[in-house]
C-alpha cells in the first residue's frame, strides 16, 4: 500500500483494541451502522490526535494539517440542514492545501441527488491536489465513489467496535459486509410492514389539507396540499424550500403557548379541523445535562428506581428512591453507598443495570409490563443495544433521531396528529430505514400522518405521496 497513517491499539469508547491503514492522497469512506465506532475512530482518535491531543492508541504518519467538519444539528430558522452543511464544506475546502487530511461527517445529509454529484464532485477534486480525504457517509452513492473503505461494526455500541473490512472500492463490492450487502442492492427499500389500519385511519385517508398562498424565505405564493392518513414527503434539491415548507405547515397547525405568533407565511388553510395538533420532531440534541440518559428521556429509570425502592432489603435499610439516583457524566456511579450497592433485583444491582443494553435489561424486567414497555419503544427503532446509563451527549446522530422517535412512540399515541419531521434519515445506517419506515407505518395505521423532508431514494420510494420543490 502506498504511504497510509497507521493506528494501532485504539480502545477509545466502544473501539476494541483495534488497527487500521488509511491510505493518503485517495477518498476514504469510513462506514458502518450508527453507533459502531466510526466517530469514535475518526474524531475522538484521528483528528484529536492530529491536534495534538492525547489519545488511546498508537498512530504513525499523520498529516501535519488536519481540518474537520462535523454535521451541524441545529441549524438556523432561515437555512436548511444541507444549504448549512454545504456552506460550510465550501468554505472549509478553501482553507486545505496538498499534504492536508480532510475529515468530512455526512456531508450530504438532506441533499438531492444533483447536489450529492456536486459534493462527491468537491471531494474527489480535492483529493487530485494532494489532499486526503475522509467521509464518514451513509449515503449509497457517496460511498460507491470513495477509492478506498473501512467498515465498522459489526454491529453497534458493544456489538461494534472492530475493524469489519478494509480495501478498496472493487474489493468491498465482493466482501458481502453488513454494509456492502446494502450499498450493492436494493435491501434497504425492502420494510418488512404490512399496513394495518383502525377504522378512523381508513377513513382519514380520503381527507385533504390544504394551505394557501404561503410565503416565506423563497417560496412565494404556494399552495401546498397534503393527503391525511399517509406517509408524505417533501423532496428537492439546495434551497428549494423543504425546510420552509415544514415551518409553515407545524406553524399553521400549532395549538400551543402563543400559538397565533407561528401562524405565519401563508393566506389560508382548509381541513384543519381533520386535524388535533401537528408535533416537530425536532434534530437537536436530546439534553445538554450530564445525567440525562435515553432511559431518563423516555421515562424508563423512574419505575426502575421505584422498583428498587419497594425491594425488601430497601426497606429493611430505609433507602427510598431518592438513593437510587445516578450520575453518568463520566460513565462512573457515584452515588455509591454499600448498602444501595448490595440490594440486588434478580442477582443485579443498580450499576450492574446502568450498563445493561436495553435488549439485557427486557429480559431483566420480564415480570415487569411497565418497564418491558417503556423499553420496548427504544427497541421498536432498532436500539436494544445502546445501554441504559449512556449518557445521550455520546449518541450519534442517528440514535439521537430515533430516541426522539422512541418518544414519540412512547406517548399515547392521540388520533388526527401530524408528526412532522426534517431528513429523519440522518445518520441512518441503510439496514436502518426499513426499521423507520415500519416506524413511521404504525404511527399512520393510529390515524396520523406523518410529513418528512427526505432526499434518500430508499426512503421517497416507500412514501405515499412526493411534494417536489
Amino acid at each position: 500500500m502506498k504511504k497510509c497513517i497507521i493506528i494501532k491499539n485504539a480502545k477509545e469508547n466502544n473501539l476494541k483494541n483495534i488497527s487500521v491503514q488509511i491510505p493518503l492522497g485517495q477518498l476514504v469512506a469510513i462506514v458502518g451502522k450508527s453507533g459502531s465506532g466510526k466517530s469514535s475512530l475518526i474524531y475522538d482518535i484521528l483528528f484529536q490526535a492530529s491536534q495534538g491531543k492525547k489519545v488511546q492508541a498508537k498512530i504513525r504518519n499523520l498529516p501535519k494539517r488536519a481540518f474537520a467538519l462535523k454535521q451541524k444539528v441545529k441549524q438556523d430558522s432561515k437555512r436548511s440542514l444541507c444549504e448549512t452543511n454545504m456552506t460550510l464544506l465550501q468554505k472549509l475546502i478553501k482553507q486545505v492545501q496538498k499534504g492536508d487530511l480532510l475529515i468530512v461527517d455526512e456531508p450530504c445529509a438532506g441533499m438531492a441527488k444533483e447536489d450529492r454529484i456536486i459534493v462527491v464532485n468537491l471531494l474527489r477534486n480535492i483529493v487530485k491536489t494532494g489532499v486526503s480525504v475522509l467521509v464518514i457517509e451513509h449515503q449509497k452513492d457517496v460511498i460507491q465513489a470513495a477509492n478506498y473503505v473501512i467498515e465498522l461494526g459489526p454491529g453497534a455500541g458493544s456489538y461494534g467496535g472492530k475493524i469489519v473490512f478494509q480495501g478498496l472500492i472493487n474489493t468491498f463490492k465482493k466482501a458481502h459486509t453488513p454494509t456492502s450487502d446494502y450499498v450493492f442492492s436494493q435491501k434497504a427499500s425492502c420494510v418488512d410492514y404490512h399496513r394495518n389500519p383502525n377504522a378512523k385511519a381508513k377513513f382519514m385517508q380520503k381527507k385533504e389539507l390544504t394551505i394557501k398562498g404561503i410565503t416565506k424565505n423563497n417560496l412565494k405564493n404556494y399552495t401546498l396540499t397534503l393527503p391525511l392518513g399517509k406517509l408524505d414527503c417533501v423532496t428537492g434539491r439546495i434551497g428549494s424550500g423543504k425546510t420552509s415548507l415544514l415551518t409553515t405547515v407545524h406553524g399553521a397547525l400549532f395549538k400551543g403557548k402563543n400559538a397565533w405568533k407561528s401562524r405565519t407565511g401563508f393566506k389560508l388553510i382548509n381541513g384543519k379541523t381533520f386535524v388535533r395538533r401537528s408535533y416537530l420532531v425536532e434534530q437537536t440534541s436530546l439534553s445538554s445535562s450530564s445525567t440525562s440518559t435515553p432511559a431518563t428521556y423516555l421515562g424508563i429509570w423512574d419505575p426502575i428506581r421505584d422498583l428498587f425502592a419497594q425491594l425488601p432489603q430497601s426497606k429493611k435499610q430505609k433507602l427510598t428512591k431518592s438513593h437510587y439516583s445516578q450520575n453518568t457524566n463520566t460513565g462512573k456511579h457515584t452515588s455509591t453507598t454499600k448498602k444501595v450497592a448490595n440490594v440486588m433485583y434478580n442477582g443485579k444491582s443498580i450499576f450492574n443495570i446502568l450498563t445493561m443494553t436495553v435488549d439485557q435489561a427486557t429480559e431483566l424486567f420480564a415480570n415487569v409490563p411497565l418497564i418491558v414497555r417503556k423499553l420496548s419503544f427504544l427497541q421498536d427503532v432498532g436500539l436494544g443495544y445502546i445501554e441504559l446509563g449512556q449518557p445521550s451527549g455520546s449518541l450519534s446522530g442517528g440514535e439521537a433521531q430515533r430516541v426522539r422517535l422512541a418518544k414519540v412512540l412512547s406517548k399515547k399515541l392521540g388520533d388526527r396528529c401530524i408528526y412532522i419531521l426534517d431528513t429523519p434519515s440522518r445518520g441512518l445506517h441503510l439496514s436502518d430505514i426499513p426499521t423507520l419506515l415500519a416506524v413511521f407505518q404504525k404511527i399512520i395505521d393510529k390515524n396520523n400522518t406523518i410529513l418528512i423532508a427526505d432526499n434518500r431514494d430508499e426512503v421517497i420510494c416507500n412514501c405515499d405521496h412526493i411534494i417536489s420543490l
